[in-house]
């Protein structure tokens, strides 16, 4: 009895027990369970068209210099299978290019010969990367070049492994008027295109011996008789005039009495330049040209006139001229120098008083010109030698 009244008492208290426990929700299951997507963040190094920097004292990749003074050192990174394009500014091009170790560094002179504007660098068989383990990165190669401004660059060869990295072309901007400036006010040749200041085409030199572009004809084969159809000498100096390469010597006396008779009437009648310039640094100009008389040389006279209430200097072999190459909206896309066959001048001494002006009488071999070309005339005082006052010779209709 006893027995039953112990599982009976159990059995209530299970029964209580579960009455007070809460009920649990009922889950509910989606047919269709949703997955969440992965959003992959790509990397640094997927980006396309960029490499990553290995180095701040060189540049990879591309590169964009910014040339500000003359003697400028340009770093940059060259992998063993690719190569370099290094453009210059239209206006300006390489006269001379000293390579260094032709096993380290080869500057291609088939590709000079058909763009001026650019050099190409190819690696050497040598020129390879540095081992893992050396940490410090040295330039393995140089190549110098002399532009026909003057400029002078130095461009440094890292040596890398990777392709990607390869600097494929290097852009440097400067402005030629500039560059041309400052060599002057230091004394250093400038224009090395011009015939008086070494010759006419840019140059490849190499230190072990001349390459291709260096070889000229032997003197003595000029004396050598000339074969039925080749021009003659008189022909031949005809041409070279016209073109401007070299000046009537046969006929200074003659341009020498032109000019300073274009000199004593410019004293005489200093009213007839008009159209004068504004004002630039002190300096107005003015201008008279000679009709065409027939001769191989043209008569040009500028007057210069200081504008300030101190005497000026004006830049040494001035006044300069050029032809200036625009594009259809006016842009300068080209400057190049013309060469003077004799100047005479009103004053030797380069100054000007104040409010004073000084009368310069130019002989020139008359330039071929095309639609988009005009004569410039630049006049700059030392104080200003980078911003000089110009004016362009009027043209007739064509």
């Amino acid at each position: 009895m006893k027995t039953i009244k112990s599982l009976f008492l159990l059995l209530c208290a299970s029964t209580l027990s579960m009455a007070q426990q809460p009920t649990a929700t009922p889950v509910k299951i989606s047919p269709r369970p949703t997955r969440a997507h992965r959003v992959l963040k790509r990397s640094v190094s997927e980006t396309p068209n960029s490499a990553p920097k290995i180095s701040s004292d060189f540049f990879v990749g591309e590169a964009r210099i910014d040339v500000t003074k003359d003697e400028t050192v340009v770093r940059l990174a060259m992998a063993q299978h690719g190569s370099i394009l290094i453009e210059l500014p239209a206006n300006d091009g390489p006269r001379y290019i000293i390579p260094g170790d032709p096993e380290m560094a080869t500057v291609d002179e088939k590709a000079l010969e058909r763009n001026k504007r650019a050099i190409v660098v190819r690696p050497g068989t040598q020129f390879v990367p540095p081992q893992h383990n050396v940490k410090a990165r040295n330039p393995a190669a140089t190549v110098t070049a002399q532009m026909r401004s003057g400029l002078v660059v130095t461009f440094l060869f890292y040596p890398v492994e990777d392709l990607a990295q390869n600097v494929h072309r290097c852009v440097l901007n400067y402005n030629r008027d500039e560059v041309v400036a400052r060599r002057r006010a230091a004394g250093l040749p400038v224009n090395l295109d011009d015939k008086e200041q070494g010759g006419e085409k840019p140059t490849a030199q190499s230190a072990a011996a001349p390459t291709s572009m260096e070889v000229e004809k032997p003197k003595e084969t000029r004396t050598e008789p000339q074969a039925p159809d080749s021009p003659s000498t008189s022909e031949v100096k005809a041409k070279e005039i016209k073109d401007g390469r070299v000046g009537p010597t046969d006929n200074k006396s003659d341009v020498v009495a032109s000019l300073r008779n274009a000199l004593e009437t410019a004293a005489k009648k200093p009213k007839q330049f008009k159209n004068w310039t504004h004002s630039i640094h002190g300096l107005k100009l003015a201008i008279l040209e000679e009709p065409d008389s027939g001769k191989p040389f043209r008569v040009l006279t500028v007057a210069v006139r200081n504008t300030t209430s101190t005497a000026l200097k004006l830049v040494a072999d001035g006044p300069e001229l050029c032809v200036e190459t625009v594009d259809d909206k006016g842009a300068t896309v080209n400057v190049h120098s013309i060469t003077k066959t004799h100047t005479e001048v009103s004053n030797t001494s380069g100054d000007i008083a104040a409010g004073k002006t000084a009368y310069f009488a130019i002989a020139y071999v008359p330039q071929t010109l095309d639609v988009h070309q005009r004569v410039k005339i630049l006049v700059a005082q030392t104080n200003a030698a980078d911003q000089p006052a110009s004016l362009k010779l009027a043209t007739s209709a064509r």
